[in-house]
């Protein structure tokens, strides 16, 4: 098992794609569809690493992101921010949130998704990785 990730989406479409890319990868996925979910599901168990999508009914991703790192149980998982937009705004108002690093849906593939949750994990754990 390589780690634990909480795959946070409303958008089903990207659940499956992304879960099953993860789990061919070993990973252990959990899933939620909004912030409120991803709450429970962290407290229930704590992930290695999340990927957010920001743009969600019940509790967005940065309401969700604000909520996490302001906790100082939850503060230290390392956060991979992966929206449809990616403007400069929107980047910016996620790294300052707490993110750890942001990707772009349109230009990602689910290979690029596990790299970089892989360097995210890494440098979190004090491994280096990029």
């Amino acid at each position: 098992m390589k780690g634990k990730v909480l795959l946070v989406d409303d958008t089903e479409f990207y659940i499956k794609l992304y879960k099953t890319q993860l789990l061919t990868e070993g990973y252990v996925v959990t899933t939620a569809n909004n912030g409120v979910e991803a709450i429970k599901a962290i407290t229930a168990e704590k992930p290695d690493i999340i990927l957010l999508d920001l743009v969600m009914p019940v509790m967005d991703g940065f309401k969700f992101l604000v909520t996490i790192k302001a906790d100082s149980r939850l503060k230290d998982i390392p956060v991979v921010v992966f929206s449809g937009k990616g403007n400069s705004d929107e980047v910016g108002q996620a790294i300052t949130a707490g993110a750890s690093d942001f990707l772009v849906k349109s230009t990602t593939t689910p290979n690029k998704v596990v790299e970089k949750i892989q360097k995210v994990m890494a440098k979190s754990q004090g491994l280096g990785g990029g």
